[in-house]
């Protein structure tokens, strides 16, 4: 089902210690139900496929959610129940300073989904932000629904109460149970927090600036969480004591520091959780500190591997071993993994994007227009449409090709949009093996 593939120059200048790498991960994880997900009903043949899944729908119902924004999201949680099949479970949690679970985990039966209709439509909005409390109760939900698989949808139009102060201790409990994909509402909010949620749960950050598109985001999250059909990968890693793993992330989809949330078995390995998997391909950045050696002189810096549970039995596929050989020879050491150049370059047009936010919201509008001029190029050379599109919200471009841009008209949901979409990467076209000398 998996598929491993190491990328990297094998061979390192005398007095270099540092050894990137780039892991492709590949899986041919076919769940069925994947293909219901463009028509009436989601789910059917992937539960049945993977074991019992279960979605869950966290609400913001607190004060600021008066009006549209509740309107708005209402209709898309119905509408989203409405696409799940009998087969797959659901449960609908809301919170604002407390919680409420206003839809046990059940199984998405006619009858329940005409129950889940009329609580929801009761909804009213009052009172304050405690995402800890959302977070919470859907873990209770999960729990109970004994689900194999696991997907929670949270959204919410403003930032956290200060007296909240389970949130971190909350998330530490959630880590591997579920997986979170967060929505921000309108502008009130801050995107570090929902990003703090997503990346500890394997999922998601985004803005949804217009409530009248929570529905159609919502449609893309149940696509993409329903046609999983493995959860609770690992990728395993094996180093020697003297080499010392520096860097996990995922580059593709998606730029997500995988460091905090691995978990150390030994002093030689560590597992990192990939979350659900089906059909797809997603690439890592390793990066490691290695003892100094001598021309000719070869280290092995890791052997990793995909873990996976199928058929209840913990199934293991290999990446062939990641070595390299100190060299005097600048022909090789000067050589360059396609791959991992291609990723230093999504990692810094991330990086542009940030800092050139930062200093727009500082005033420092020179800075901000190099700096998201760089980001634009990069975004050309790469291909990368998706923050090209959200660039252009935030700048017009005069000539991408060249960095050269203008800053337009102060627009916070546009940037929001880009601070939370500029971690999006694509993938390099035609990857071959390269660590082969």
């Amino acid at each position: 089902m998996f598929r491993v593939q190491g990328f990297f120059n094998p061979y390192l200048a005398t007095g270099q210690s540092r050894l990137d790498a780039v892991l492709t991960i590949t899986s041919d994880t076919v769940s069925e139900g994947a293909a219901n997900v463009s028509a009436s009903v989601i789910g059917s043949a992937a539960a049945n496929a993977a074991g019992r899944k279960v979605v869950g729908f966290v609400l913001d119902v607190s004060g600021s959610m008066g009006g549209e924004k509740l309107s708005q999201a209402k209709n898309a949680a119905r509408r989203g129940i409405d696409l799940l099949s009998e087969d797959m479970w659901f449960f609908v949690v809301t919170f604002s300073g407390s919680a409420d679970v206003i839809v046990r985990a059940c199984p998405a039966t006619a009858a329940n989904k005409a129950d889940a209709h009329r609580a929801i439509q009761a909804l009213r909005a009052s009172g304050s932000t405690a995402m800890s409390e959302g977070l919470k109760f859907a873990l209770i939900e999960v729990k109970r629904s004994g689900a194999a698989l696991a997907s929670v949808y949270f959204q919410t139009d403003g930032e956290n109460s200060s007296e909240d102060t389970q949130l971190a201790s909350v998330i530490e409990q959630c880590k591997g149970v579920f997986q979170c994909d967060c929505r921000g509402i309108c502008t009130d909010w801050k995107p570090a927090e929902l990003r703090t949620i997503a990346s500890a749960l394997l999922g998601t950050a985004d803005a949804v600036t217009d409530p009248a598109g929570l529905e159609e985001d919502l449609r893309s999250f149940l696509t993409r969480s329903m046609s999983k059909g493995i959860s609770g990968a690992v990728l395993r890693i094996w180093s020697p004591k003297v080499v010392k793993l520096t860097t996990v992330k995922q580059m593709s989809p998606e730029i997500m520091d995988l460091m905090p949330v691995a978990k150390r078995l030994d002093d030689k390995t560590i597992d990192v959780p990939l979350g659900a998997w089906g059909t797809e391909a997603r690439d890592f950045q390793l990066a490691f500190e290695l003892p100094v050696g001598a021309i000719d002189d070869e280290i092995l810096a890791c052997r990793a591997a995909v873990v996976y549970q199928h058929a209840g039995v913990e199934t293991k596929v290999p990446c062939d071993p990641i070595a390299v050989k100190w060299s005097g020879d600048d022909t090789l050491t000067t050589r360059i993994s396609k791959e991992v150049a291609h990723y230093t370059g999504q990692k810094e047009l991330a990086d542009s994007i940030q800092e050139g936010l930062d200093a727009k919201a500082k005033g420092d509008e020179d800075r901000a227009t190099r700096l998201l001029g760089r980001a634009a190029q990069l975004a050309q050379e790469s291909g990368n449409e998706e923050v090209t599109r959200r660039l252009k919200k935030v700048v017009d471009m005069v000539d991408a090709s060249t960095g050269t841009v203008r800053l337009k008209k102060a627009d916070k949901a546009a940037d929001m949009e880009l601070e939370l979409g500029g971690t999006r990467t694509v993938r390099r076209r035609a990857a071959t093996p390269s660590a082969q000398p």
